[in-house]
C-alpha cells in the first residue's frame, strides 16, 4: 500500500507532538472508549490509533495486541485524510487494502470503520473498530462512533492540559530557584502559613519555626537601600490588600542584615473575601551594594570615558515603555552635539537624529538583541545638528533587568571615514569578483610536501575536471599540457619556486574529453617564514577564445595592412597615371572643340585615336579603382525599390552609340512595370557592362535580344548575343579578374574586369550573374534581382532622377573670379585654356597653398579649385584654414585632384569641400559644372 499523506502533514505532526501521548499509557479512560466502541458497533477489535511519522501507534485497543503497525499497512493512513466516518465494508476487495499484512495475515481483517481524532482542525488519529466479517454499520452505529471520537479527542486535550499545568507549576518553582528566590503564603492575618524550602538557605532560619507568626514590619526602601521619605512601612502595604512588586525592606537573619526585595498578591475566595498573600522575596543585598560601588565609581568611569573616542553609555528600556539613559559619558557632545544631560532628559532625542531609512534596522537590531541577550554590532547614519549625515558604528552588551526589561551597557563611536575605507574597498572586491568571473579566471595551489594541487571550481571546469577534483599530482597535471609547451611550462615553474619573480604564460592543455584549450597561468611561489619555498599558488585563465580571436585579428591586421599598401599603391599608380591623361586628354578636348582653328581631317582622326587610347586608358584605371573599392567594401551600394524600366531604358540609350557603330540591333522587351529591390547606379553599371560585352562580342550586324522574366519573388534579366559563344572551361575562368578569354588576340577593347566588377555588385545587392554559353551558340547572361513593390507618392519622387527637377539655366552675369590652386605647370596651362572659352570668368593661378590662401583673402573670389597635393601643404589642412577664417568661411570650394580613391572623396568633403572633381578633366563636363555654379545668383 502507498502511504498518503495529508495535505498540512507538517503542521499535523506537530498537533500530535505536542498531545504528548506516544510514550505515555493509554489510561482507563481511552481504553475503555477502546472498548465501548467495540460493544456498541458489535464488532470484535476496537482501537484509539495516532497516526506518527512513520509509524500508526495503537493508543488503546479492545480485542488484540498489537501495539504498533507500519504506516504504509495503516488504514488509518486514509481515515485521517477526511473529516467524516471513513468505512470500508470490505478490505479484500478494495484495490487499496487487500495486500495489506493486515488482510492477508495476522488477524486477517475484512471490515474497518475509523472516526479522524481532529484537534485545531487536524486529525491526529482516529477512533476504529474493526471485523472479520465484510460488513457496514448502521446509521446508530455510525452516530456512536462519531459521539465516541468526540469523547476521545476530549480526554486528550484533557490530559494535554493537566501536563501543561503541571509544567506550568515545575517552571514557576524552576523561575523561583533560578532567581534566587523563597516564595511564600499568608492568612488574612498576615501569618505565614507556607514558606518555599529556599527560605532557610537564604535567611539561615528554620521555615517550620515561623509558621504561623506573623510578618515583621520594615520600613520600605528606595532603591538606592536609603529610607523612602516619607517613610512608609510594609504591614500597611499588606493592609491595603493589593498587589506589589519590588518592594524593598531589610531583615535581621543569622547571615546578617538582608536587602529583601518582595513581591506578592492578594488571594480572594469565591465570595471575594480576603484570604491572604502568596508573594516571593529575592535577596537584593549584594546588588545594592553593587549599585553603591557603582555610584561611587560613577565620577571615575566620566572621567574615563571622557578620554574615549566616542559615547559611553547605559540605557534602558522597561515592559511598560519607559527608557532612558543612566548613564551618558561627555563624548556625546563631542561625537554627536548632543549634550549628555539632553540625552538623559530625552532618551528619543538619539532615535530622533536617526537617519530615517536606517531607524527601522537600528531597532529591529535592539529588538533581536533585547530578546535573546546577544551582544549588538550595528551601523547605521545620523543626522547631527550642524547638518551633517555621518556614519556611527555602535557596540552594546544587554542584560535583563529584575521588571523583564533591558539595560544596554555600550560604546557609539563615528566610523564615517572608516565606512568610506569599507566601502572603497567592498567596490573594489565586487569589481575583481565580477571580473574573476568574468575572465574565468580560476585558482590553483601547490605544496612541496606532498606534491600536490588543488584546483578551485573555476580551476576545474578551465581543466575540464569534476569539482571536487580527485588525487591530483604536479606530474599528472605537468602531463596535460602540450607537449611543445611542456619544457617552458616546468622551467617556469622551477624558476618562480627558486626566486622571487612569478611565471606568467599562455600554454595548450589536453582535457580528459581530448579537447585542447588555451590556458594563461600566473604563478608565485609560496614561503615559510625562514623564506623557503613550500609550494606555489597561481592563477589559470581561460583564454582560449581570445588566444583564437587574437591570431585572427593577427590575421586580420595582416590583411587589413596588405589592403592598405594595395590601395596606397593604386592610389598612387592612379595619381601618377590621371596627371599626364589629364593633360593628354583634356588638350586632346581642346584642340577637338576647337573651332576657330579646327583641325584638318587626317589629323583630326589621329587626335580621336589619342583620345580612345586615353579612354580606354582611363576606363582601365576606373575599373582597378572601382574592383579594389568593391573588395574592400567601400563602395556604398542602397537597398531601394528601383524602377526596373527605366534602369535599363538609361543603360541601352548610353550603349546605343556603340550599337550603332557595329551596325548591331538591341531588341528591348515591352514595359513591365516591375520594380526590383537595388540601387540604381550599380544596377544600370551592370546592366551596361552586359549590354556592351553582347554588343562587343557579338558578329556585326547581328541583333542583341534583351528579356524580362518574373518568378518566385525574383525578376530576372536576360541579354543574349550572337557571338561565338563560350566552352566550359571558358566559363569556369569568366569572373576572373583581368582574364579576357582570349578577346584580346582579336582587338576587342576591355580590360577584363567588368564582369568582375558587375558580379560583385550584384551580390552585394543580394542578387547574382549567372550565364549560359556554347561554342558557335552565342550567349546568355542573366542579371536576377529581388522583386519591390512600387513605390507611390513622395517616395516615388525620391527615386527619379535629380536632373528632372532642375531648372533652366539662368541668364548669363558679371565678371567672375576664380582662384586655382595647383603646382603641376601642365594642369595650369589646361585650365587656363579651358577658362579662354568663357571670357567673363577670370582665373587667378596660385603655385602652392599660402599663395592661394592669400589670394582668396584678397579677392575673394567666387570659386576655388583646390588641388590635394601641394608642395607646401595638402588640400584637406587648406579648406579647414579657410573654413576657421570668418573672411573665407562660405567660399565655394572643390577639390581637383588625381586622386579618386573613394576614402579620399569623403575624407575631402568631411574636411569642408563643396565638391569633388577627378583629373582627367571631362572639358565639356567641367564647363557645364562651371557654367551653373558661376552663373547662379549671387
Amino acid at each position: 500500500m502507498s502511504i498518503p499523506f495529508h495535505p498540512r502533514e507538517a503542521q499535523r505532526l506537530a498537533v500530535l507532538r505536542e498531545l504528548g501521548v506516544l510514550d505515555a499509557p493509554a489510561g482507563a479512560g481511552l481504553d475503555a472508549l477502546s472498548a465501548c466502541a467495540a460493544r456498541l458497533t458489535g464488532t470484535p477489535m476496537a482501537a484509539i490509533t495516532l497516526i506518527d511519522e512513520d509509524v500508526q501507534w495503537f493508543l488503546s485497543r479492545s480485542g488484540f495486541d498489537l501495539t504498533q503497525i507500519p504506516r504504509g499497512q495503516a488504514f488509518c493512513s486514509h481515515a485521517i485524510l477526511g473529516d467524516g466516518l471513513f468505512e470500508v465494508p470490505d478490505l479484500a476487495r478494495d484495490p487499496r487494502f487487500r495486500d495489506s499484512t493486515l488482510v492477508t495475515d495476522g488477524p486477517r481483517v475484512r471490515f474497518y470503520a475509523g472516526q479522524p481524532l481532529s484537534i485545531d482542525g487536524l486529525a491526529v488519529g482516529t477512533l476504529c473498530v474493526f471485523d472479520r466479517q465484510p460488513r457496514t454499520l448502521s446509521a446508530s452505529d455510525r452516530d456512536a462512533l462519531q459521539q465516541l471520537g468526540r469523547a476521545a479527542v476530549e480526554l486528550l486535550q484533557s490530559r494535554q492540559r493537566l501536563r501543561e499545568a503541571s509544567r506550568l507549576r515545575e517552571r514557576l518553582f524552576d523561575f523561583a530557584r533560578a532567581g534566587g528566590d523563597w516564595m511564600w503564603e499568608s492568612d488574612a492575618r498576615h501569618r505565614y502559613r507556607w514558606l518555599s524550602d529556599a527560605y532557610q538557605p537564604m535567611t539561615g532560619l528554620d521555615p517550620n519555626q515561623q509558621l504561623g507568626e506573623p510578618i515583621t514590619d520594615a520600613q520600605l526602601l528606595d532603591t538606592a537601600g536609603s529610607p523612602r521619605v516619607p517613610a512608609q512601612y510594609y504591614r500597611a502595604l499588606l493592609d491595603r490588600q493589593e498587589p506589589f512588586a519590588r518592594v524593598i525592606t531589610t531583615k535581621r537573619t543569622p547571615r546578617g542584615l538582608l536587602y529583601l526585595s518582595r513581591s506578592a498578591v492578594p488571594v480572594f475566595d469565591a465570595a471575594g473575601h480576603f484570604e491572604g498573600y502568596r508573594g516571593t522575596v529575592r535577596d537584593v543585598t549584594a546588588s545594592l551594594a553593587s549599585a553603591t560601588e557603582a555610584r561611587h565609581g560613577e565620577v571615575t568611569l566620566r572621567e574615563l570615558a571622557a578620554q574615549v573616542p566616542g559615547m559611553l553609555f547605559t540605557f534602558e528600556e522597561h515592559p511598560d515603555g519607559r527608557a532612558g539613559y543612566p548613564f551618558v559619558s561627555d563624548g556625546a557632545q563631542r561625537v554627536l552635539g548632543m549634550p549628555a544631560a539632553a540625552l538623559q532628559a530625552d532618551a528619543l532625542m538619539f532615535f530622533r537624529q536617526v537617519h530615517p531609512p536606517d531607524l527601522a534596522a537600528l531597532g529591529k537590531a535592539l529588538a533581536e538583541g533585547a530578546a535573546r541577550l546577544t551582544r549588538l554590532e550595528h551601523s547605521f547614519r545620523m543626522a547631527l545638528p550642524d547638518g551633517s549625515l555621518r556614519w556611527f558604528e555602535m557596540r552594546a552588551a544587554p542584560t535583563r533587568l529584575s521588571d523583564g526589561g533591558t539595560l544596554w551597557h555600550g560604546f557609539t563611536a563615528d566610523v564615517t571615514g572608516r565606512k568610506a575605507i569599507e566601502e572603497a574597498l567592498r567596490a573594489h572586491e565586487d569589481r575583481w569578483q565580477i571580473a574573476a568571473n568574468a575572465a574565468r579566471i580560476g585558482i590553483a595551489e601547490f605544496t612541496l610536501a606532498d606534491g600536490l594541487l588543488s584546483l578551485d571550481r573555476r580551476a576545474c571546469i578551465n581543466h575540464g575536471f569534476e569539482y571536487p577534483h580527485g588525487r591530483l599530482t604536479l606530474d599528472d597535471w605537468v602531463a596535460q599540457i602540450d607537449p611543445a609547451d611542456r619544457d617552458a611550462v616546468v622551467a617556469g615553474i622551477g624558476q618562480a619556486l627558486a626566486g622571487e619573480v612569478p611565471f606568467e604564460g599562455r600554454y595548450r592543455i589536453r582535457r580528459p574529453d581530448g579537447s585542447m584549450r588555451w590556458l594563461e597561468f600566473v604563478v608565485r611561489a609560496t614561503r615559510d617564514q625562514a623564506g623557503a619555498a613550500i609550494g606555489a599558488i597561481g592563477t589559470c585563465r581561460d583564454v582560449h577564445e581570445q588566444q583564437l580571436a587574437d591570431e585572427m585579428s593577427r590575421g586580420m591586421q595582416e590583411a587589413e595592412r596588405s589592403s592598405r599598401a594595395k590601395n596606397e599603391f593604386l592610389s598612387r599608380v592612379s595619381h601618377e597615371l590621371r596627371t599626364p591623361l589629364n593633360g593628354i586628354l583634356g588638350f586632346t578636348q581642346l584642340m577637338a572643340l576647337d573651332e576657330e582653328h579646327p583641325l584638318a581631317a587626317p589629323q583630326a582622326q589621329r587626335l580621336a585615336s589619342v583620345q580612345r587610347a586615353g579612354r580606354r586608358l582611363l576606363d582601365l584605371i576606373n575599373d582597378v579603382l572601382e574592383l579594389s573599392r568593391i573588395e574592400s567594401a567601400d563602395l556604398p551600394v542602397r537597398a531601394l525599390a528601383v524602377d526596373l524600366d527605366a534602369a535599363l531604358h538609361a543603360s541601352l540609350s548610353l550603349v546605343q552609340p556603340l550599337a550603332r557603330g557595329r551596325t548591331i540591333a538591341i531588341e528591348p522587351p515591352p514595359p513591365s512595370g516591375l520594380w526590383v529591390r537595388g540601387d540604381e547606379r550599380a544596377i544600370e553599371q551592370v546592366l551596361m557592362n552586359l549590354l556592351s560585352n553582347a554588343i562587343k562580342y557579338s558578329t556585326e550586324s547581328s541583333p542583341v535580344l534583351v528579356s524580362l522574366r518574373r518568378e518566385g519573388g525574383q525578376v530576372s534579366v536576360a541579354v543574349r548575343d550572337r557571338g561565338v559563344g563560350l566552352s566550359a572551361e571558358q566559363q569556369a575562368r569568366l569572373f576572373q579578374p583581368f582574364d579576357r578569354l582570349g578577346a584580346e588576340r582579336h582587338r576587342i577593347e576591355g580590360s577584363g574586369l567588368g564582369l568582375v566588377i558587375a558580379r560583385q555588385l550584384a551580390e552585394a545587392m543580394g542578387g547574382s550573374i549567372g550565364v549560359v554559353s556554347a561554342p558557335g551558340a552565342g550567349s546568355t547572361f542573366t542579371l536576377r534581382l529581388c522583386e519591390a513593390e512600387a513605390p507611390s507618392g513622395d517616395a516615388y519622387l525620391a527615386t527619379q532622377p535629380g536632373a528632372l527637377l532642375h531648372e533652366p539655366p539662368l541668364p548669363r552675369r558679371a565678371l567672375r573670379q576664380v582662384v586655382y590652386i595647383e603646382d603641376e605647370l601642365l594642369n595650369q596651362v589646361l585650365l587656363q585654356e579651358v577658362f579662354r572659352a568663357r571670357p567673363n570668368w577670370q582665373l587667378h593661378i596660385a603655385d602652392d597653398g599660402a599663395t592661394g590662401l592669400r589670394l582668396a583673402r584678397k579677392i575673394a573670389p567666387h570659386l576655388m579649385l583646390i588641388d590635394m597635393n601641394l608642395p607646401d601643404t595638402n588640400g584637406l589642412a587648406l579648406v579647414q584654414t579657410l573654413r576657421a577664417d570668418p573672411s573665407t568661411r562660405q567660399l565655394r570650394c572643390i577639390a581637383l585632384s588625381a586622386d579618386a580613391m573613394n576614402e579620399q572623396i569623403v575624407a575631402a568633403r568631411r574636411a569642408g569641400f563643396d565638391d569633388y572633381w577627378t583629373k582627367p578633366i571631362d572639358v565639356a563636363r567641367v564647363l557645364a559644372g562651371l557654367d551653373a555654379l558661376l552663373d547662379a545668383p549671387d
